[in-house]
């Protein structure tokens, strides 16, 4: 194999010549390398199609004369193999048969020149065919980019809707911060990401989250709003994107025009300055390109999603705790009914709380007591006897035992209860908190083994909250003072409800009430009635 391999690079791409005449290559090369070309040489097909798929030149001048592969063989073979097929081939032959022309253009041929050829006009068809390869080029590069950017822009969009997605999941302020550090970090590709907030005051911005950045600086980093880049976005409300010298957040590093964006968290409420809670800043990208207008667009999606849901998550922990007032509230109407001073429901709600901690630990009703359901029984463990307010005052005051018509009229008060919560429900939109209060006043009197009250329904087809309230009441009762009873010692109690087990309360929860039966005694000493209040008409209990 004698070929020439011979590259000088002018940026004008590369063009293998091939002929089994050495002249001719070598008049041809130098006019080529004239021209700015690198040039291959290859003395017949073989060689050529082993240059063409190593080296893959720009164009190919291919006489068809050869010997051991003629220039149609070897132009045939370039075109089957998907890695050659797009290099054109200008053909050469000393032949003159028209047949040999289309014999030469059906094997895939660009461009046909007959020997003895002018030398000028073969040179103008060589930049007439590199124009279209550098064409197919430029049109190539753009379609890879496009390519790329549908694919970054792809990504960009998934990464957005996981992220929608978990946000809309996240119960506490530290599960968003988290899912925007990091959603922030996957989008941009940026490997220095700082969150900064509002302290109470507005005064200063306080960095709550950050990578890339020094634990040390990131602990004491306080920025004045008037201060700085970040002080800027916060002041402004405004966007920040450039290549910069400095660092926003760390004034002591010095970067070499680092791409930078900063971008302000803008909450929905309109109680706080200019109605941004904060600040992030983005920095340190792997590419190191100033960010587009689509990055910049995504940045802000993500920020304003994040201050949505921080904003959405006050709210919700100022309407919680709106709701567990008023439910505490409303839930002692029916016990102030005889103007005493009652602990009753602060009883029954710690202790709701801690009976359903403990079955959330181990039990048959592990997988479905969560921290929501907690928050929720104890939100709702107050509403129990709400329905008591449409109880007669001369049955729900009277001081002894009541009579069997008077304790039929008692009972309707689980009835009283479910028609009152009820009255505020939409079916389109469900209050599971409500729902919760309405399972747990129409259902606390029921018992396990069906012989309850008001609709004697057994088992597991007593929601879970009124199964549990029904012991904590129960458990109450029984070691309360009552005007025609005496209290029961804890022991005692204890006891009472071990016998039921099965019974009138359900083994689980008797089981894990035995495993934390010393807290409900605390709760009990800690929230015991002073010696002259008793409680009136629990003789429905």
């Amino acid at each position: 194999m004698n070929s020439l391999i011979t590259k000088v690079s002018h940026g004008n791409g590369s063009i293998l010549v091939v002929d089994d005449e050495a002249k001719l290559r070598s008049l041809l090369s130098a006019h080529l390398r004239a021209m700015g070309f690198d040039v291959l040489e290859a003395e017949d097909g073989q060689q050529a199609l082993e240059l063409a798929t190593q080296k893959m030149p720009d164009i190919i001048i291919m006489d068809i004369a050869m010997p051991t592969m003629d220039g149609i063989t070897a132009t045939r073979e370039l075109k089957s193999n998907p890695q050659t097929q797009h290099i054109p081939v200008i053909m050469l032959t000393g032949l003159t048969k028209s047949q040999d022309l289309v014999i030469g253009l059906d094997a895939g041929a660009q461009d046909y020149l007959r020997k003895p050829f002018d030398l000028a006009e073969l040179l103008a068809r060589v930049r007439t065919v590199h124009r279209l390869v550098m064409a197919r080029k430029e049109l190539d590069a753009l379609n890879d980019e496009l390519e790329n950017q549908v694919r970054v822009k792809t990504r960009r969009l998934e990464i957005l809707y996981d992220y929608m997605q978990k946000l809309s999941q996240a119960r506490t302020r530290d599960e968003i911060l988290d899912l925007l550090l990091d959603c922030m970090k996957e989008a941009t590709g940026a490997t220095r990401v700082s969150i900064l907030l509002t302290d109470d005051e507005n005064q200063h911005l306080v960095c709550e989250r950050a990578i890339g950045m020094d634990p040390g600086i990131m602990k004491n980093l306080k920025i004045h709003v008037a201060e700085g880049i970040s002080g800027q976005v916060f002041r402004t409300g405004k966007t920040l994107a450039a290549r910069f010298f400095g660092d926003p957040v760390d004034q002591d590093r010095q970067y070499d025009r680092q791409a930078f964006l900063s971008t302000p968290l803008i909450s929905t409420t309109y109680d706080k300055n200019n109605n941004i809670i904060g600040v992030i800043n983005v920095t340190e990208k792997v590419d190191d390109r100033p960010f587009s207008e689509e990055e910049i667009e995504c940045v802000r999606s993500i920020a304003d999603a994040a201050a949505i849901a921080l904003d959405n998550l006050e709210r919700s922990t100022q309407l919680q705790h709106s709701v567990r007032i008023l439910l505490q509230t409303v839930g002692h109407l029916a016990e102030y009914r005889d103007e005493e001073t009652t602990l009753h429901l602060e009883r029954v709600r710690n202790m709701a709380r801690i009976l359903s901690q403990e079955l959330s630990r181990e039990g048959a009703y592990a997988s479905q007591v969560n921290e929501e359901f907690i928050e929720m029984i104890t939100q709702a463990a107050p509403m129990h006897d709400i329905g008591k307010v449409g109880v007669p005052d001369e049955i729900l005051l009277k001081p002894g035992q009541l009579t069997e018509r008077e304790f039929d009229t008692m009972k309707t008060h689980t009835e009283i209860g479910r028609r009152v919560l009820s009255l505020p429900l939409d079916p389109a939109h469900p209050v599971p908190l409500l729902n919760t209060c309405i399972d747990i006043a129409y259902c606390h009197h029921e018992r396990f083994d069906g012989k309850g009250y008001p609709r004697a329904i057994v088992g597991e087809d007593i929601p879970l909250a009124a199964r549990i309230i029904a012991l904590v009441d129960a458990y109450d009762a029984i070691t309360s003072r009552r005007p025609y009873k005496k209290e029961k010692s804890h022991a005692e109690a204890v006891d009472v409800i071990v016998s039921e087990r099965g019974a009138h309360f359900d083994p689980a929860i008797v089981d894990a009430f035995l495993r934390c039966q010393e807290d409900f005694d605390r709760i009990r000493a800690k929230y015991e009635e002073p010696g002259d209040v008793l409680v009136a008409s629990s003789a429905a209990d």
